[in-house]
């Protein structure tokens, strides 16, 4: 057993092993996360990468949720014992009574169990190319059977999937880490170390905020511990998921961006208490790093995450999956044998089929199932299966390259008409734009029947998260980070074109420059008219 009290500690088991990470060097692994790592459900990370298919964009980038969920339990693990040590070395009896209802070595060494769990299986329910699968599952799901191409039967166990993904949140990777933990757990039972099930279900309650007092009390945990858990896995500001992604996402991506002082971040560390409550606070001191974590975030989006070209292939990726629904039972793995989409993305049998090692659901089945569309599919999968394989000309065609585009035109109204150039007013005509005339004017201008227009509309900050807890750290101190939560809380809006005929598509792609130019003059026009509507 490792020291109580400071950063060598690691946990409830004997020190197993160690990794060496291009990231964070040498992570320690005790001997009940080694039994984890061996499982089904944590190899079966090595073969889903961390960006989806992005390596398509950025060739380098092809790390996976493995090596991200190894990095983040290593960041958590050093926070939790921050934390720690913070709260026994202020003697605080109200703090630790917050944490633990026990204050010993058994509550202490659980506390950094549960973070470092929580760290390593947080994204243990990512599909088959990450993020990027996760709107066609969402489309899968709600799957309208009029065309009767799927039997009545298979469309009612979809919609049951959606509603239990929506009791759960609706966010599709969690959905599914939520019943991979379970199945995790039930297979630490039957294991040597003790209290390792217990662990793995405290993680699960930390990670969703469950309502479980009986697996935090067998560890001598507080639902107060279990929230400052979750705190350390993820907020909006400083946490152990987002010091990992941003600088393993900048390292293999090549992008220069992600240099964080993890080491002074944590230095900085506090705990404090309002009421009842306790809370994760960052010194002042710690603003330099602050500033650089922010300045990576909003540099990493706009560069790498919200690249025009990885947005379109993840639409793509979204049409293609889309287009399962139809063509499941022609394009399937034999390995799948007889089963139907439902039960394939039935969360609990998908579970049970990973841990027997049946299929995985993972960047590799997921390419082989490409593989068989392009040969045997119909003619509008094979057209998206080809995009992602050997014909990018078939992507769905960017209208903006540069994510911060239309907020130019956006701004050059504004100054034009003799408006205040601010964010507000830049981000209230962004909002504003009317999607149904960019449609009608595209078909219009390409003079193309078949011609679709498709959106990204999504903010780098969110200015409303980051104000509720802002009481993690006066982030307002700094003019810095100030001017990027204005920038990053303006919506990236990108337009993309794009025919599921490939004949269509490509007269599309041929037109591109003129359609570029004339969208462009035609949100300029929508703006003007916004802009002289505010008050």
């Amino acid at each position: 057993m490792h020291k109580i009290g400071n950063e060598e500690s690691q946990g409830l088991y004997q020190y197993k092993a160690m990794i060496l990470d291009s990231v964070h060097g040498f992570i320690p692994i005790n001997a009940g996360e080694y039994w984890i790592l061996q499982t089904p459900f944590m190899r079966r990370l090595h073969n889903i990468k961390q960006l989806g298919a992005n390596y398509l964009v950025f060739p380098s980038a092809k790390h996976t949720r493995l090596e991200h969920s190894l990095g983040s339990m290593h960041i958590a693990s050093r926070m939790a014992n921050k934390i720690l040590n913070y709260a026994l070395s202020e003697h605080n009896s109200k703090l630790c009574a917050a944490l633990f209802t026990t204050c010993n070595e058994k509550a202490y060494n659980s506390f950094i169990q549960a973070a470092r769990l929580a760290g390593l299986l947080h994204d243990l329910g990512h599909l088959a190319f990450s993020h990027m699968i996760e709107s066609g599952i969402k489309n899968l799901l709600a799957y309208s059977n009029e065309d009767k191409k799927i039997s009545e039967d298979v469309s009612k166990k979809l919609r049951n999937i959606l509603s239990m993904l929506a009791e759960k949140g609706g966010k599709v990777h969690e959905f599914y880490t939520y019943y991979f933990i379970n199945q995790l757990s039930k297979m630490a039972e039957k294991t040597e170390f003790n209290l390792l099930d217990i662990s793995i279900k405290a993680a699960s309650v930390s990670l969703f905020e469950e309502n479980n007092c009986k697996v935090l009390e067998e560890l001598n945990l507080t639902s107060e511990a279990a929230r400052i858990i979750k705190n350390i896995i993820s907020n909006e500001i400083v946490d152990a998921d987002r010091l990992d992604y941003l600088q393993r996402d900048a390292l293999t991506s090549g992008i220069v961006y992600g240099n964080i002082d993890i080491d002074r971040l944590i230095y900085g560390i506090k705990l404090s208490m309002d009421g009842e409550k306790t809370y994760i606070t960052l010194d002042m001191k710690s603003m330099p790093t602050l500033e650089d974590i922010f300045d990576a975030r909003y540099k990493m989006y706009k560069s790498v995450y919200f690249h025009h070209k990885s947005i379109a292939i993840s639409k793509s990726v979204e049409k293609f999956v889309n287009g399962l629904a139809d063509e499941w039972d022609k394009v399937k793995l034999d390995l799948y044998q007889d089963i139907d989409l439902a039960d394939f993305l039935n969360p609990i049998k998908l579970s049970n089929a990973i841990a027997n090692d049946n299929y995985y659901f993972d960047d590799n089945e997921m390419d082989v199932i490409i593989k068989a569309s392009a040969i045997k599919g119909s003619t509008q999968i094979k057209r998206w299966a080809l995009s992602l394989l050997n014909r990018r000309e078939l992507l769905p065609i960017s209208v903006f390259k540069r994510p911060e585009q239309v907020m130019i035109i956006a701004s050059q109204v504004l100054e034009k008409l003799g408006r205040k150039s601010s964010s507000e007013n830049i981000r209230k005509l962004v909002k504003g734009i009317d999607r149904n005339r960019i449609n009608d004017f595209v078909r219009e201008k390409s003079n193309i029947d078949s011609v679709k227009v498709d959106y990204y509309d999504e903010e780098i900050i969110s200015e409303d998260k980051i104000m509720k807890i802002s009481n993690i750290f006066n982030w307002k101190e700094s003019m810095y980070i100030r001017s990027l939560v204005q920038i990053g809380s303006i919506p990236v809006f990108l337009v993309y074109v794009y025919s599921d005929n490939e004949n269509d598509h490509m007269i599309l792609r041929s037109k591109i420059n003129d359609i570029r130019k004339s969208v462009s003059e035609e949100i300029s026009s929508i703006f003007e008219e916004k802009a002289k509507e505010m008050d």
